[in-house]
């Protein structure tokens, strides 16, 4: 089975922006036990838009634990251009993430106000947020739905 891993990017605005200073270790700590979780239940292809932060994240996890696990991670690239204006550390981190995947498929040349949106389109998907406490959060595709109807 295949699952999305989706995010809305609250983890960037937690106040500590120091990854290895918590909460940041303890939130991986968490994506690890949630993907492997997930694997364990028959997730065995994860499929991730590679944005700074949880997307990113989760592919890290999901390549070392390819090195020893029959599972594979795809890339949907929401544009080319994504990472140009990053840092340094967290560009580099992009392309090898990029380098172990098992596909990386670009959905736009350029940014479209949809890009992102199209990238994370899947029929199975999970989202996972964190707080701005630092808190995991763990959405199915039901809650999802449940929330995109009931949004103002």
């Amino acid at each position: 089975m295949t699952c999305t891993i989706i995010s809305t990017g609250e983890e960037l605005s937690l106040v500590c922006k120091n990854e290895n200073e918590p909460p940041y270790p303890e939130i991986k700590a968490k994506l690890r036990e949630k993907i492997w979780e997930l694997y364990c239940k028959g997730y065995d292809r994860f499929r991730i838009n590679s944005e700074y932060g949880v997307p990113l994240w989760c592919g890290e996890i999901i390549t070392a634990l390819a090195m020893y696990n029959d599972i594979e991670l795809n890339i949907a690239m929401p544009y080319e251009e994504q990472s140009t204006n990053w840092v340094e550390e967290h560009r580099d981190r992009f392309f090898n993430v990029h380098a172990e995947s098992d596909n990386v498929e670009i959905i736009s040349l350029q940014y479209t106000d949809d890009c992102y949106e199209l990238a994370d389109e899947h029929s199975e998907y999970i989202a996972i947020l964190v707080s701005h406490y630092g808190q995991l959060l763990v959405w199915d595709q039901s809650w999802l739905y449940y929330l995109h109807l009931h949004r103002d």
